[in-house]
């Protein structure tokens, strides 16, 4: 019987967005020679999917938070809010220069950058993200197709964002990946000479993501199943972080990363080694799948 095997990509799959680990790589190939097969199960969205990742070879992919599930090159499931839903993040996207951004199949679409409170931060974190990026206009939402926003959050207005999410509560649910953390930013704030943040740096800003109600990387797996017809205890999800959460409790094989969130560790079912301990490796030959 194959096996299904879902992989997020950063913490996961890739180290800092850079590297992937070759024993990975040959892990995966591996898995997928003896017949099983091998998903990306990202929150980033389409667009987003780096081509170092792309290029080791999977069976589909599930992203967006589950907004957009492919295999091959079928695509079972392509969400997009409506201009209307849009309408409504975009009032609030106006009222102040917080650093939130749409994320769509094709394209990062932000408003032009002197509108955030700090352009070149935002600029250069936009830039490590790999997607082309687009500036859209608040009054030709028709030509945003996104199925989600993100946003990252400068301690001032993280009251903000948790009224925005309570206000589109009723088609968007907020997902906090870390809160920011205000001593922290008047730290690096005080010593950082430019805007820009530098490669390592914790700058104290904090990290969100909105889906869609009735979205998640668990809700995409247990749809694929339904249309590829396998059974989810032959699924296997490897995850590390916030947003791995629902797949960790709802699929029956859940492997959080050595170097995965302590409350995510405690979710799964087991943790392998860090990412750069040969953690996928580790973990397929755990389970057998290679």
């Amino acid at each position: 019987m194959n096996k299904y095997m879902f992989f997020d990509i950063d913490g996961t799959l890739l180290d800092g967005g850079k590297f992937i680990p070759p024993s990975t790589i040959e892990a995966i190939h591996s898995a997928r020679k003896k017949g099983n097969k091998a998903f990306i199960c990202s929150g980033r969205s389409l667009s987003m999917l780096p081509k170092p990742v792309l290029d080791i070879g999977f069976d589909g992919i599930v992203c967006g938070g589950g907004t957009y599930i492919s295999v091959g090159d079928k695509i079972i499931k392509q969400h997009a809010l409506s201009v209307n839903e849009l309408s409504r993040i975009t009032e609030w996207f106006l009222k102040k220069p917080v650093g939130c951004f749409f994320e769509g199949d094709d394209y990062i679409y932000t408003l032009p950058l002197s509108h955030y409170r700090y352009p070149d931060r935002l600029g250069a974190f936009l830039k490590i993200l790999s997607a082309p990026k687009k500036v859209f206009d608040p009054d030709h939402l028709e030509e945003i197709h996104a199925a989600k926003f993100s946003g990252m959050i400068l301690p001032e207005y993280w009251d903000f964002v948790l009224e925005m999410a309570e206000d589109i509560k009723d088609f968007m649910r907020l997902v906090i990946h870390n809160e920011p953390n205000e001593a922290i930013h008047e730290k690096y704030m005080k010593e950082c000479h430019t805007e820009a943040p530098r490669e390592g740096d914790n700058s104290g800003d904090g990290f969100v993501e909105f889906l869609p109600q009735g979205t998640s990387k668990a809700i995409g797996i247990k749809e694929l199943s339904h249309t590829e017809g396998f059974d989810l205890t032959d699924a296997y999800c490897f995850g590390d972080s916030e947003n791995d959460r629902e797949m960790m409790e709802e699929i029956p094989n859940s492997i959080c990363m050595g170097n995965g969130l302590p409350q995510i560790k405690e979710i799964a079912s087991y943790v392998t080694s860090d990412l750069l301990d040969d953690g996928i490796m580790n973990a397929m030959k755990h389970y057998d799948l290679m």
